[in-house]
C-alpha cells in the first residue's frame, strides 16, 4: 500500500468520480484507475461503488477513507514540521489562487534563491481558495495565497483557525477590466456597467459565473443580460483569446506591469464593482519563524507594493 493509493481514494471520494480526482490531482485519469483497483486488489475490498451518478464509498470504503485521509494529514503535517529547509537544495511548495501578478510575486521570488546561489524544487499550484486552505493546513504545501471579499475575512479567519494556518494580507483591491487598448470601452476611465453588455466577456471555465460576479464584483450583478461569454480553462490562454477576440474583455486582479509593456493592453476602472478583495498568504502558525517562509513573504510584498500602481 502506497501513500499516493492513499491519496488517490481521498480524491475520488471528494471528487465524486475518477475523472475529478485526476483534475484535482494533476495526474492522469488511467493513472488513477489502475492505481485503485491495484488497491482494492490487494485489500480484499470494494471501497467504492461505481455508479451512473458517480464514484460511491461503500461501507468498508467510508471507514478506509476515514482512517486514509487521517493518515494522509498526518504525514504531510510530519513533512511539513520536521524535513529541513535549511540545507543547500530548497524544497518548497506554493498553492495560489489564479493570478497573475501573484505568479510574477513568486517568480521574483524565485529570483532570490537564484541571486543567493541556492538550488531549489519549488512546485508552483494554481487552484481555488478551498483548494488552497485544505493543502496548506495538511501540510502538502509549505505556503498559501487565497482570495476572499475583504468582508468575509472574520469567516475565513475561523476556517484559518481550525487547521492551524495564520495569515496575512498581501494586497486589498476591487477588480478592473482588462482589454486590449483598441477596444471602444478603452476611452474610458471608469466603464459604465451597461456598455459591458454589449461585448464577449472571457472568464475561467471552471467558475461559478454567478457566485464569482457577486462574490468578487458586485452582489446585484445583472448576469441574466450578458449573452456572449468564453469560458477559457487555462489561464494563460485568456490573454491569447483575449487578445484574438475582438472587443472582448475580462475581469481580473491587479496585473503586472510587462502586460502593458508594448502598449496592446489597457486596464480600466468601473465603479460597478465595489467589492474590496483581499489576497491573504496562508501558513502554518508553527512556521511563522520558518526562514524560508519568511523570504517568501517578504517577496511576495515587496513585489506587491507597486502592482496598483498601474498605467491607466
Amino acid at each position: 500500500m502506497k501513500l499516493q493509493q492513499l491519496e488517490y481514494v481521498i480524491a475520488i471520494a471528494q471528487a465524486g468520480s475518477i475523472t475529478g480526482a485526476a483534475k484535482k490531482l494533476y495526474q492522469a485519469q488511467p493513472n488513477i484507475s489502475i492505481a485503485l483497483k491495484e488497491l482494492e486488489s490487494q485489500l480484499g475490498i470494494q471501497i467504492f461503488w461505481r455508479t451512473p451518478n458517480g464514484m460511491i464509498l461503500t461501507p468498508e470504503g467510508e471507514e478506509f477513507f476515514l482512517r486514509a485521509k487521517k493518515i494522509v494529514s498526518e504525514v504531510h503535517s510530519l513533512e511539513s514540521e520536521f524535513i529541513d529547509k535549511t540545507e543547500s537544495t530548497v524544497a518548497f511548495k506554493v498553492a495560489t489562487t489564479r493570478s497573475s501578478y501573484v505568479t510574477a510575486a513568486v517568480g521574483h521570488w524565485i529570483n532570490t534563491l537564484n541571486r543567493e546561489g541556492k538550488k531549489y524544487s519549488v512546485h508552483f499550484i494554481e487552484t481555488n481558495t478551498h483548494r488552497v486552505i485544505d493543502d496548506t493546513g495538511s501540510g502538502k504545501v509549505d505556503i498559501g495565497v487565497i482570495r476572499v471579499p475583504a468582508g468575509q475575512t472574520k469567516l475565513y479567519d475561523q476556517q484559518l483557525a481550525t487547521k492551524n494556518l495564520t495569515e496575512t494580507v498581501l494586497l486589498e483591491f476591487p477588480m478592473r477590466i482588462l482589454m486590449r487598448s483598441t477596444h471602444p470601452l478603452a476611452a474610458y476611465k471608469d466603464v459604465p456597467f451597461e456598455e459591458l453588455k454589449k461585448y464577449p466577456e472571457i472568464i475561467h471555465g471552471d467558475e461559478d459565473v454567478n457566485i464569482f460576479r457577486k462574490t468578487f464584483i458586485n452582489p446585484e450583478y445583472d448576469a441574466d443580460s450578458f449573452d456572449k461569454t468564453i469560458f477559457v480553462y487555462d489561464r494563460g490562454s485568456k490573454i491569447t483569446m483575449l487578445e484574438t477576440i475582438e472587443n472582448s474583455y475580462m475581469w481580473v486582479s491587479p496585473v503586472p506591469y510587462s502586460t502593458f509593456a508594448d502598449g496592446k493592453m489597457a486596464l480600466r476602472n468601473s465603479s460597478y464593482a465595489c467589492i474590496p478583495n483581499r489576497d491573504l498568504i496562508i501558513f502554518k502558525k508553527n512556521s511563522a519563524n520558518d526562514k524560508l517562509i519568511k523570504s517568501c513573504i517578504k517577496a511576495l510584498s515587496e513585489f506587491t507594493e507597486n502592482v496598483l500602481r498601474l498605467p491607466e
